[in-house]
């Protein structure tokens, strides 16, 4: 899944997910705040205002190995460094 612009997307293998999709208000009983967005109603990603800034430009792809499965952000334009198993990173100001 990718929060890159749609001509850099493989539409096979990613889901996107831009800011001009329809932000959904969440639930009453979820979090104050929160929308959620879709894109061609194939997927949802939940997260707050600030994630979604830190995200931007990212690519957010599920791994399977022999130790588990799990999302990385990768190819993150804000990022400066990040830990060798994909789940955290620093960023640049701004």
């Amino acid at each position: 899944m990718s929060l890159d612009p749609r001509s850099k997307i493989d539409p096979e293998e990613d889901t996107v997910f831009e800011e001009e999709t329809q932000d959904t208000p969440m639930e009453a009983s979820s979090s104050p705040g929160l929308t959620s967005k879709t894109s061609a109603g194939e997927a949802k990603v939940v997260m707050d205002s600030a994630s979604l800034e830190l995200l931007k430009g990212s690519t957010i792809d599920y791994t399977v190995e022999l130790i588990g499965s799990q999302f990385k952000v990768v190819n993150n334009p804000r990022a400066t460094s990040s830990c060798g198993c994909g789940t955290s990173f620093d960023v640049t100001e701004g």
